[in-house]
């Protein structure tokens, strides 16, 4: 039983080190977000992705920055907390959520 355990433990180790790397929910928050918006959005959302010629594009801070409720409400609806539109090609992680929300309830800047 004790081996069992053991490898048990191992293997939890082992399992979670393999898992995504969270990113901390603690200001500077644009910085983060915009490290989620490279990593998930711009393969639609830049002037080159297959949004190209849409009207949100995320090429540059200040756009990124101006579109702050946007991005936070299609990653987390208030009206319908399980509404999460975006991204389209998959999900943000809670973590990844958590500091779009963090950002935009201080009001979206490109400084904290």
């Amino acid at each position: 039983m004790k081996r069992f355990v053991g490898f048990a433990i191992a293997l939890v180790c082992v399992l979670s080190s393999c898992s995504k790397e969270e990113v901390s929910v603690t200001a500077p928050y644009f910085p983060k977000v915009k490290t989620i918006i490279s990593n998930h959005c711009l393969s639609c959302h830049a002037s080159t992705g297959s949004w190209q010629g849409r009207p949100t594009a995320f090429d540059t801070d200040e756009e990124i920055s101006n579109s702050y409720a946007s991005i936070k409400a299609a990653v987390n609806d208030p009206s319908t907390p399980t509404n999460k539109r975006m991204p389209q090609t998959g999900s943000l992680s809670a973590n990844e959520i958590q500091i779009i929300i963090k950002w935009w309830e201080l009001g979206g800047k490109i400084t904290d």
